[in-house]
């Protein structure tokens, strides 16, 4: 069974606070205070654990991230902390054996299962964008779309600006052919279906609504094959999103009555990874105007 990249085991001292979110406030008693001195004190952890914590970016004031130890707070401030189960544990960085493509405007890369496109709340450091952005230290770059954690597959990048205008507007306006790999319980009843249906979020959710409102989301479908599963019943589909919605191929799947294997939140059976594989992208190279297909090796389980 494939399985997502494996994440270090739970912090006890992280556990015991609690909640994966904390929120405090800071009152006229405590302006002027250092960050790191705040945080220790309403957490009660150690004053090297909070700063670990600011540097590893997980402390937000306000809806910014900060990481100045020494920053001295306002009334009325807001300090998040959003708690990282593992601890500010420094554990991913890229393989440059994942590179699928670089020349002097572009970089791809074969992101892993599991591992976040870019920073998340209470974790700035172990991220694929932060990963390559060490690896090519002191090189621009910038991402113009995100796989979800625990996709896997191609991950594009800008290396230069003269490239950010050309692939913004291909990811916006559909210059980006992009071809997924999903495994799915269940069988089609027919060899390719399209699924047009609209994406919403509703209490940091996403989801097909009934109604028909949300924004545009279409999908084209194909069968390649049986994939196995306990009966048989498993089955291996290409997915040609033409819009860029998020989770837009996981939720279509679920509408169709074929969830991902894996897929919890939408209906999915458990198993050792989200089954759906960025497989391929193909567009004209935004400087040069050649064609170029990036293709990611298809993970063992597929």
């Amino acid at each position: 069974m494939p399985t997502a990249y494996s994440f270090p085991p739970p912090d006890a001292e992280m556990a015991a606070l609690g909640y994966r979110t904390r929120v405090f406030g800071v009152s006229a008693d405590s302006a002027g205070e250092r960050l790191d001195r705040f945080l220790a004190r309403v957490t009660g952890l150690s004053r090297g654990r909070a700063r670990a914590l600011i540097d590893f970016g997980a402390v937000w004031i306000g809806a910014l991230v900060r990481r100045k130890q020494s920053l001295e707070l306002a009334a009325g401030d807001e300090v998040t902390l959003h708690v990282p189960l593992y601890g500010p544990v420094h554990f991913y960085e890229a393989d440059p054996g994942r590179i699928l493509f670089e020349d002097r405007h572009l970089l791809a890369y074969d992101k892993e299962a599991g591992i976040p496109s870019q920073q998340t709340p209470y974790d700035g450091y172990n991220h694929a964008f932060g990963a390559l952005g060490r690896l090519k230290a002191g090189e621009y770059l910038a991402l113009h779309h995100r796989l979800d954690a625990p996709t896997s597959g191609v991950l594009l990048l800008a290396k230069d600006r003269t490239a950010n205008l050309g692939l913004g507007r291909m990811f916006e306006q559909g210059g980006m052919e992009k071809t997924y790999l999903a495994v799915v319980a269940g069988r089609p009843a027919a060899e390719s279906f399209e699924v047009d249906r609209p994406v919403s979020k509703r209490a940091g959710e996403y989801y097909c609504p009934e109604d028909g409102r949300g924004k545009p989301a279409r999908t084209l479908f194909r069968v390649i094959g049986p994939a196995g599963g306990p009966e048989g019943e498993w089955t291996l589909i290409e997915a040609r999103p033409l819009t860029g919605r998020t989770h837009q191929i996981r939720l279509h799947l679920t509408a169709a009555g074929l969830p991902i294997l894996g897929d919890l939140a939408h209906g999915g059976r458990p198993y050792g990874r989200l089954m759906l594989h960025a497989a391929k992208l193909a567009f004209n190279h935004p400087v040069t105007s050649k064609r170029v297909e990036l293709i990611a090796p298809t993970p063992e389980g597929f």
